[in-house]
Order: structure tokens, then sequence, then C-alpha cells
């Protein structure tokens, strides 16, 4: 538990970094836009291809060859899940998409990742992106589409980050060793994700006002149902279906993670008020200080 926190609270140094320096530099948050660009066209796809090209090996996939049926699997049951409890929390059409875009996919991809590097090293973090491939598909076309009121488009899955898996996976697979200044130059870039990506949700955070974002009661309680019941019951499932060790930790670690970001950045494409998601990422993000190390701690 006592390495978990550790772990933790570094990254959350990073977002407090990151929400204090927004707040003294106003003027500097346009900044994000450059950090999120080199984040999810960077730094994110070289951790993701590293990761892949090391571990994904043939004896890897005979290993965990279930794992994107789990996956899968979980997807389509929070899918169902987040219009239930949407449609109970509210009747605005809109805030319904939120919410449920919120309790169907968690920040797995920005802290997860990285936190899970961290605690339980490459191969972890192998298995966590391959379960959560079902998710970022997901995030790219029916999240997108939800957030944006926009078509589903098979062009928003033709980015960097699935190009890496999938370069990842040809290396991997083919054993392809690349030039040591090449290693060297993708294992620099992947270490930027963890402090990148935390600062980059602390300056996010911090273009709202602190009263603004703690004032909504429905936030508290999706809160609840995102760090506490989701993960509960995919701990228990997990449990009863008695999965190995890899998809177990990989589905909690997806689980427990707070909510994400992309309720922020993608209705800024459409110039929607991104206040709903900001106050749910900042409530979650404070409560998952707690409730991560919990969860982590049962998969230890």
């Amino acid at each position: 538990m006592l390495i978990i926190l550790n772990k933790l609270s570094v990254l959350y140094i990073f977002l407090l970094v990151g929400f204090l320096f927004g707040k003294w530099k106003k003027e500097q948050n346009s900044h994000t836009q450059i950090l999120s660009f080199l984040l999810v066209n960077l730094f994110l796809p070289t951790k993701v291809f590293n990761t892949f090209a090391k571990n994904f090996t043939k004896s890897y996939i005979l290993e965990h060859g279930k794992t994107i049926v789990v996956s899968l699997s979980l997807l389509l049951l929070l899918v169902g899940f987040s219009l239930v409890c949407a449609k109970a929390l509210t009747k605005d059409k809109y805030e319904q998409k939120v919410y449920r875009y919120s309790l169907t996919l968690s920040n797995y991809a920005y802290m997860g990742y990285a936190l899970c590097e961290s605690i339980f090293g490459e191969m972890g973090l192998t298995n966590l992106i391959l379960f959560c491939i079902p998710f970022a598909i997901y995030t790219y076309t029916f999240g997108y589409a939800m957030l944006t009121e926009q078509g589903r488009s098979i062009k928003k899955l033709i980015n960097p980050l699935n190009a890496a898996i999938v370069l990842g996976i040809i290396f991997g697979l083919a054993e392809i060793k690349l030039p040591e200044f090449l290693v060297s130059a993708i294992s620099s870039s992947s270490a930027c994700v963890a402090p990148i990506s935390m600062l980059l949700t602390g300056l996010t955070l911090s273009s709202f006002s602190l009263r603004g974002l703690f004032c909504d009661f429905r936030a508290y309680i999706l809160t609840a149902v995102r760090l506490l019941i989701i993960p509960a019951l995919v701990f228990l499932a997990c449990n009863i279906f008695g999965f190995d060790a890899a998809i177990k930790g990989s589905a909690i670690m997806m689980s427990c993670m707070p909510c994400g970001l992309n309720t922020i950045v993608f209705p800024k494409l459409i110039g929607r008020d991104c206040g709903l998601g900001a106050r749910l990422a900042m409530i979650s993000h404070l409560f998952s200080i707690a409730t991560v190390p919990f969860w982590l701690s049962l998969i230890q």
C-alpha cells in the first residue's frame, strides 16, 4: 500500500503543479493545446509502441488470448450500466451523454498507463494496454460521437496511438530490433507521459473556478459510482469467474481510475460548455487519492 501511495503521490504532485501554474499564469493556458498535441501524438504513442515491441511475443498471445474477449464483455456491460445511471441522474440529453462517457471510460490511458508501469512494470503495462484496446476504439468512435454530437467515423481510428499499437505488435511478433539511438529516443519520449499527462490535467482544471467545480452534488454521486461501485463489481466478477492475475489486474486498474479528460476536450471542439466534465474530472481525481491505492492493493 505504501509503495502505491508513493507512486500516486508523484503523479498528483505534477497535477498540483500544473493546476497552480495555470492559476498563476492564466494567459499561458493556451499552452495546454501544445502539451495535449505532444502527449496524444508523440509521448503516449511511443510508450505504447515501446511496450508492445518489447513484450508482445507469440508466447504472450497464447497466454493472454482471451483478454480481448473479457475486455469487450466488460465494455458492453459498462455501456448498458452507464445508460441506466445517466438517465437516473438527469433528464438533459447532453448531460446524460457526459455521464455515460464518464462511467464507461476512465482515465485509463494518461493516468492509468503511467501508474501501472511504475507499480507493475512493463509487462503489467502491456497487459493493461492490450486489455484497453476495445475501450480505445470505443473512445474514438462512439465516445467521440456522443460528446461532439457528430457521426461516428472510421477515420477517427486512424491516429498515432492506434498506429503505435499495430506497429508495436508487428515489431514484437517479428522480434525486430531497432538501432540503439532509436531505442534511447523512444525511451526518453515514453518517460514524458506521466509528468506531462498530469501537468496537462492540472492546467486544464485550472481554467475553471474552484467554487464551480465543487458545487454539483450529482458529480459526487457519479464519482462514488465511478470510484467505488464499478471497481467493486469488477473485482467481484473477476473472483467469481476466476480470471488469471493479468486479466484481473488490468480490469481493476482500468475500472478504478478517475473520470477522464475527454469530457472537457471533446466538447471544446464544438464550442459546448464543458463545465460538467470539469467538475467530474476534478472531484473524481481528488477522491481517487484515497480509492485507487485501496483497489490496487487488492491486486498486488
